[in-house]
């Protein structure tokens, strides 16, 4: 299958040498590839960051755009990952506070048991939580009242009794990206297709990249090279070294944009079966919603039908007050989530990361998995890896904004 357009053209000036020597050299800039940038620029480790498109212009453009704990963790009894993910939001709020904002999420219940088991689970949730830097006093948390529950036209004539709310963050991940990548001192390669590589004594020593405007070539040569291409990985070590391994499972989850509903004010969370949940989240003038879970075998593939539908449905079993199908769809998006291969639904699957030492490359590591919400953790760990170097400055020091906004929340 053909690979997605790209979005829009880079966004940062391009590395012009037509030969580049680095210490360590990143291929793909999503999330993590930029987070990765940053940190070692931080330690002052010359790096270079590849791409064949744009910084963030992949997958990491279509996530939920949530900075989280991982809520359904609870279910799943994944306590530190959360309790990781926790801390980390705090992080993300210190480093980006014009990337971030916190949000009062509701869970709606549908029984006073299932409604006592939510403030129990909740409790525990934001009580390990509760370090949210510039939290917004007039969020509450806790048991919604009932006639603010009753209010929201998503609770009429549907399955819910009430709704206990939790804390999150929501984001804007394509601009987070970017905003790592800014705060880099990385030369940015965008548009740059890898054509050669050249190895040596088991290593890779340099490739051959050719420019996607205008085909001409660039050397690039580095000492360490780190593998972040996500859902992308198997695809692109199979096409370079015929290295067939199948280290992932690739997750297709998708969002519609409909027009914002009058009373709508508060992002809902819904347990759906299988472990899942369906967020319906107002933001940016727009509803958002999402997300349904399918497994595919490529990195980027198209929405189906039938996704469309069981969101629908969803959507309609839990809220059929709402005249879902009539809304104007305004938006729509698919993402792939990076699983690494396991047993089981994709739905049972943790989306825990592991990094990697490639078997033939000695030189070369790989990103496996992961999720936004602890990318710039993984990353301090792989630079300290990579370089011996810790660097606490990471938690603390904010972020450059590649679009030219004051760097600090007011």
């Amino acid at each position: 299958m053909a690979s997605p357009p790209w979005p829009d053209s880079p966004a940062f000036p391009r590395a012009s040498p037509s030969g580049l020597e680095v210490d360590v050299a990143i291929l793909g800039a999503g999330i993590h590839g930029a987070a990765l940038a940053r940190e070692l620029s931080l330690r002052g480790v010359a790096c270079a960051l590849v791409d064949r498109g744009s910084v963030g212009g992949g997958t990491s453009q279509w996530s939920s755009q949530l900075l989280h704990g991982g809520i359904r963790y609870l279910l799943t009894g994944d306590i530190r990952p959360m309790r990781e993910g926790l801390a980390e939001r705090a992080t993300w709020m210190r480093i980006a506070p014009l990337r971030c904002r916190w949000e009062a999420f509701w869970m709606p219940h549908r029984s006073w048991m299932e409604g006592l088991a939510h403030r129990l689970g909740i409790g525990l949730y934001d009580g390990w939580g509760r370090d949210r830097p510039a939290w917004p006093g007039a969020l509450r948390l806790g048991a919604v009242p009932e006639q603010v529950f009753q209010s929201d036209p998503r609770a009429r004539s549907g399955p819910f009794r009430g709704a206990t709310a939790y804390a999150d963050l929501l984001t804007w991940d394509r601009a987070l990206t970017r905003d790592l990548a800014a705060s880099s001192r990385a030369a940015i390669l965008e548009g740059q297709e890898p054509e050669a590589w050249e190895e040596a004594a088991g290593k890779l020593r340099a490739v051959r990249l050719r420019d996607a405007s205008d085909g001409s070539p660039r050397r690039l040569e580095a000492r360490k090279w780190v593998c972040a291409l996500g859902p992308w990985t198997d695809a692109a070590l199979g096409r370079w070294f015929g290295d067939e391994a199948k280290r992932l499972r690739l997750s297709a989850g998708i969002h519609l944009w409909f027009d914002p509903l009058p009373g709508c004010e508060r992002p809902w969370t819904l347990r759906r079966p299988g472990g899942r949940v369906l967020f319906v989240v107002p933001r940016d003038g727009l509803l958002q919603v999402g997300t349904t879970e399918r497994e595919v075998a490529e990195g980027w593939v198209p929405i189906v039908e039938e996704e469309r539908e069981e969101l629908l449905a969803a959507l309609e079993e839990g809220m059929p007050a709402v005249p879902w199908r009539r809304l104007p769809v305004r938006a729509e998006e698919l993402g792939v989530r990076p699983l690494v291969r396991g047993t089981g639904g994709t739905a049972h699957l943790s989306r825990e990361a592991v990094l990697e030492r490639h078997p033939r490359f000695e030189n070369l590591h790989l990103v496996l998995g992961g999720k936004l919400t602890s990318a710039r953790l993984l990353m301090d760990h792989l630079a300290t890896t990579l370089t011996g170097q810790a660097c606490p400055a990471s938690r603390t020091e904010p972020l450059r904004l590649w679009d030219g906004q004051a760097s600090t929340g007011g």
